[in-house]
């Protein structure tokens, strides 16, 4: 009996080479397919900077978009939260941060204790000096005309006028400043170039002590329930989200929400490009 033929044996030339291509064929797909798959299941497809050439990376699709909100420091809770916001008066990044504080306190203003108060310290002369006594003193005085004058002081710096706009009386504003500089020895302190930090800046002593106690070192500090709040961004609804998240049970009033727009240090309400995040203060 003849024997059988093997398969390939039995093809003439031209049908066993158009087997040969196929199976070749279907062998480089199949290890191709095996490779892909132990590559994406080991962490995802890579490519060569190459392949990439003129593609967006991950960090520039991010950039181009709106920037993201710094997280949310952590501070301790309270019923009433107390906030307190450490300044020089004429700090190109007080003003910043100032000019984004104002919202969040017209609209928290009944829910937490909220306030201004001065670094212990001066780094821009004498009308520093005097600006941070006028404003310690119109917040002791008229809390409620002080955020109307300090709107009005960090758009334009004039003191007179916005003292003139907010209808602040200025006699009784001017006992307060006499016996303030009386009390803590403001002007005598900045006429004794002894007493000055590192021989430089004239101190402020007003509120030395809370500056000491909770570390405050320069122009803008954001403390919360006595811990420094780092990092917060200078918008309006950063500044309102770090207070919100100091309540043990945030009011309403935080499901408000607030422009997310910084504006541009120092004095006047052009929008800043930085989107908030810059962390530039003025300080030793």
């Amino acid at each position: 009996m003849e024997e059988k033929k093997s398969f390939f044996a039995s093809l003439d030339s031209k049908s066993a080479l158009l087997v040969g291509l196929v199976a070749g064929v279907l062998v480089i797909c199949t290890v191709g397919f095996v490779v892909m798959l132990g590559v994406y299941f080991k962490g995802g497809f890579t490519s060569t900077k190459k392949d990439l050439a003129g593609a967006p990376s991950v960090a520039q699709v991010a950039d181009n978009g709106q920037q993201q909100q710094a997280p949310t420091p952590v501070v301790p809770k309270a019923d009433k939260p107390k906030v307190e916001l450490f300044v020089m008066a004429y700090c190109p990044y007080g003003l910043q941060m100032e000019k984004a504080y104002l919202p969040a306190w017209d609209l928290l203003k009944d829910k937490a204790d909220i306030d201004v108060k001065f670094v212990s310290y001066a780094m821009h002369g004498l009308k520093e000096v005097e600006e941070n006594t006028r404003q310690y003193c119109i917040e002791q005085q008229q809390p409620a005309k002080y955020r109307d004058y300090l709107k009005c002081f960090t758009g334009k710096d004039d003191s007179a006028g916005c003292l003139a706009s907010t209808g602040i009386s200025a006699g009784s504003l001017t006992s307060c400043v006499n016996a303030t500089n009386k009390k803590f020895g403001i002007l005598d302190k900045f006429n004794d170039q002894t007493t000055w930090l590192s021989g430089r800046y004239p101190v402020y002593p007003i509120n030395a002590d809370l500056n000491d106690k909770y570390g405050v070192q320069g122009s803008p500090t954001l403390v919360i329930n006595g811990v420094q709040a780092e990092g917060v961004g200078r918008t309006a609804e950063a500044v309102k989200q770090a207070i919100c998240a100091s309540f043990n049970n945030a009011p309403a009033e935080c499901q408000q929400t607030l422009p997310n727009t910084a504006y541009q240090p120092s004095f006047g309400y052009t929008v800043s490009a930085s989107g908030g995040t810059n962390a530039a203060a003025c300080g030793t």
